[in-house]
Formats: C-alpha cells, structure tokens, sequence
C-alpha cells in the first residue's frame, strides 16, 4: 500500500513538473514577440497586456518549442490520471493555485497558433462601428474605410461572416468598446474572458463534485490546470471556453431550478451553438419526468429565441452554415480527398455527413453501457445532474472522434464532463487525441496570411502539412477504434435492445449502476 502511494507521489510531482514546463515554454514563446506561431497585434499599448519583445524569432525554433510544450503537457497530464489513480493526495489548494496561476501566465502574453481571435475583434469592432457581422465580413467593412482593428484580420477570414451566437458576438463588442482601435487591448479583453472562463468551468465542477478530495483533485488537473487545454483554448484565446463556462452552470441549476438551467442553456447556444450537446445529454437525463422536460425546453427555447430575434435571424443562419464544413486533420478530410477524384464533390459531402452521425449515435451507444460512473454525488434523490454530466461525457467524447469539423480547442466540453466522472481508459485516449491535434495545428494559421508569410520556411510549411493532413487523421481514427475496442471488451453491445419492441437485453456489470 505504501509502494503504491509512494509511486502516487512520483508520478505526481512529475506531472506538476510538466505542467509548469509546459506552461513555461508556451509563455518563453509568446514573449519572443510575433512569429509563425505568435500573432501580430497593432496600436500597442507597453505598459498593458499582451507583452512581448519583438526579437523576430525563428519559425523552426518557436514552433519546435510549441511542440515540446504539449507533449511535455499531454505527458504530464496523462502522468496525473497515473499519479490521482494511485493515490496521489496533494492539498487542493496547491492544485487550484497551480490552475490559477498558469492559466493568468498565458494570459499575459499574445494569443498564438490560431488567428481566431483577430477575427474575433474584427466582428466586435463592426458592431462598435454599428455594424452588423453576420451580413457584413471583415472586407466588406475595411472597403468603406481603413480600420487598424478590422484590417489585422488574416486570410481566409477576412471575407467571413460572424457564426458566433450573439452572446459571443456582445462580448466581442464589449471588448472592442474598451480597446478601442488597439488590437492589442481588444484582443487582450478576449483573452481574458477566456481565462476567466476556464477558471470559474473548473471551480463550479468543483462545486458540483461536492467535498470529495479525490474527485475535486481530478477535476483540477484535467479542467483547470490541464496544460492542453491552455494551449488549445487560452492561447489561443477562442470563445468555446466562455459557451462551456454557461453549460457547466446550467449543470449546477438543473439540481433544482430545472427552468433556470434551461435558460442557462440557451445562454450557452446563443455563445456557440454546437454546445447544444450539452442540452441533449440534460434533456435525456429528464427523460423519466415529462414535467420537468418541458421546462427544461421552454426555458432554452425562450432564451435562444429571445436572444436570437435581437440580433435577427441571419445570426442563426450563419451559425448553421458551419456543419457542413470538414477541417483537416479528421479522417473525414481524406476520405473526401480520395473520393472527390470519380464522385461528385456534393455527394461525398453528404454521405460523409450522414456517416459522421451515424458513427457518434454507434459510438454513444456503446459508452452509454460501460462509461465510469459520474463523481458528482446526487443532493436529493431527484437529482438529474450526476446524470447528465455523464451523458455529456458520453455524448461529446464521440462528437469530437467523429464529428466532421472538429479542432483542438473543440475538446474543452468534452474534458470539462471527463473531469467529472471515475478514471478509465478513455483519459488515456482522450490525451492522445487531444496531443495529436493541438501539434497538428503548430502554426495553425494559413500560410499565405500577410503576418505569416515573411518568416514561414518551406519546410516548415511541409512539415506542418503532413502533421496535419496524413499523421493526425491516422492518430484520431486509431484512437476512435481504440475507443470502440475498449467499449466491447467491456462488454458493450452495438444495440442493446430487442427491435422494434426495444426491451433492453442483460445489461453489463457496468451498466447496471445508477449513476
């Protein structure tokens, strides 16, 4: 029992080691000023965030020190589920300091790897101007008039509609409000939004699990401290982290407040709309109270619809425009490479979309009967929420796995519901798969974008290419599989109920707890 807590500690110690390392090296780039990997910000302000020295650095060099960055950050927190399993017990406080902490470093040096964000100010300074994103791009507005804010955006944004919910699209103006015609101020608002975000998902989990130590302490390093989700959402400052912050919320009011929850929700949509997932794992885990259901949808319905209808419905035709895009680095990007060469563009496109849903109803199906179970305890015996954070694990841990359109800073909804469920496998292949995208996006900007061009080498441009259009998608199929073969070896069934009378048959041992 001892040789197992002391080998608890070893892997702990090293895993805070990593952290910090990781964290170190992302915040030793971003200080190196713009590059290949660090974005370009005008109208700066020296003595407020973001801070840099311009020393012009080399692509190979930041980008190589990225790459060590998440994989010392995968491995360290691959090292944690090790260290947590065995017992490891560090004072909470410690790790929430730890959280804290690396999530503000990164926060005061410039957003990197994706141009996200400049486009994020882009929209938020069309609506300053009194615009409005969702009808008019980037370009649209620069031709009636240069503007340093608008005009920092980079290829192939610059002509891009807003598919941002209007909670998103507000926040964007607020921080154009403050930074005004500084990109660097109002990038830095974003960015700071984002930290908070991810700080206050980590401690309402927190709250949810209750005054478990064990469960708290997971939560902390694979929510609020997890090194992958710092690179991929907070240095790159993207919106998802606020959608997942109003999600977990609504987690924590659907306890008691069932119409509130749903509002919450509905805030959460209106942010992103994808984070609807979250609504449906909800809604499945009311199923057996119809009362409580359609509270739970009126009050998403009344938030999104009144949201919505003040920005005007192209807001959410814009939103929907994105499903049918495939993003490289998904298998689905090859597949459509391969058949487009004898099959109509359109065709592939739409057997690809109608497969993608398949594979994650398949994939859900399978983990409904053998997930861990949740380690949020239940507060009264009507108690919906243990039940449907684990529904959200089991629905966006397929999501992200098949989901055509699917990117590195797309994982914070599925590790924030992980954080609260019981060690298993799929810690282990979540970190695989979140590792693998997050180097396939180093730089993830394109190529021929005006910041980017000077410095980005030829082989550099390879290099990254093949990480992302041939190594990656191999890496997120194997893990699919791998999450599959787990799930039958647990002795998951591809359809465990008899059809049409749909009788559920001998359940696994797995799925015969309540949780």
């Amino acid at each position: 029992m001892n040789t197992d807590l002391e080998l608890g500690k070893k892997y702990g110690r090293r895993a805070v080691a990593l952290y910090l390392a990781c964290t170190a090296l992302i915040v030793a780039v971003g200080l190196l000023g713009p590059s290949v990997v660090v974005l370009t910000l005008t109208n700066r302000h020296s003595w407020l965030p973001s801070y840099w020295f311009d020393t012009k650095p080399n692509d190979w060099l930041v980008s190589v020190l990225i790459y060590v960055a998440i994989l010392l950050g995968g491995y360290g927190v691959y090292l944690a589920t090790k260290a947590l399993r065995h017992g490891w017990a560090p004072r909470v406080n410690r790790l929430i300091a730890l959280g804290i902490g690396t999530t503000a470093a990164i926060t005061l040096v410039p957003p990197m790897a994706s141009g996200d964000v400049l486009i994020y100010a882009a929209y938020g300074r069309i609506m300053a101007l009194g615009g409005d994103p969702y009808t008019a791009s980037p370009a649209d507005t620069i031709r009636l008039g240069y503007d340093p804010v608008i005009a920092a955006t980079e290829r192939p944004w610059q002509g891009a509609r807003s598919v941002y919910g209007p909670i998103a699209t507000w926040i964007q103006w607020l921080a154009s409000k403050i930074g005004g015609d500084s990109s660097q101020l109002t990038v830095w608002m974003l960015q700071l939004s984002v930290g908070i975000s991810l700080v206050v998902t980590g401690l309402v989990l927190m709250k949810l699990v209750g005054k478990n130590l064990p469960a708290r302490r997971r939560v902390i390093m694979l929510s609020l401290a997890n090194p992958l989700l710092l690179w991929a959402v907070l240095a790159g400052a993207h919106n998802d982290a606020i959608a997942v912050m109003f999600a977990v919320i609504a987690l924590v009011l659907l306890r008691r407040h069932v119409f509130l929850a749903g509002l919450m929700l509905g805030v959460a949509g209106c942010t992103k709309l994808s984070i609807g997932l979250v609504g449906v794992a909800m809604l499945w885990s009311l199923r057996a109270d119809r009362r409580k259901a359609i509270f739970f949808c009126g009050g998403g319905a009344i938030a999104m619809g009144g949201l919505y209808a003040i920005v005007g419905l192209q807001a959410f035709q814009q939103a929907r425009s994105q499903t049918s895009f495939i993003s490289t680095g998904t298998p689905h990007k090859v597949l459509l490479s391969f058949f487009t060469l004898f099959l109509p563009n359109g065709l592939v496109r739409t057997v690809l979309a109608i497969l993608a849903w398949v594979g994650l109803v398949v994939v859900a199906i399978l983990l409904s009967q053998v997930f861990p179970k949740s380690l949020i305890p239940q507060t009264h015996p009507d108690d919906p929420a243990p039940a449907a954070l684990r529904y959200t694990a089991i629905y966006a841990i397929p999501w992200v796995l098949t989901a055509m359109y699917s990117l590195p800073w797309y994982d914070v909804i599925a590790w924030a519901a992980l954080a609260g469920v019981a060690a298993s496998k799929i810690d282990t292949l979540m970190v695989i798969r979140t590792t693998m995208l997050a180097i396939a996006y180093v730089p993830g900007r394109d190529p021929n974008a005006r910041q980017v061009a000077a410095s980005l080498s030829d082989s550099l441009e390879f290099f990254s290419a093949r990480l992302r259009d041939t190594l990656t998608p191999a890496v997120e199929l194997a893990v699919l599989i791998g999450l599959i073969i787990w799930a039958r070896r647990q002795g998951a069934q591809w359809w465990p109920y008899d059809w049409p009378r749909r009788k559920p048959k001998a359940a696994p041992q797995q799925a015969a707890e309540v949780h």
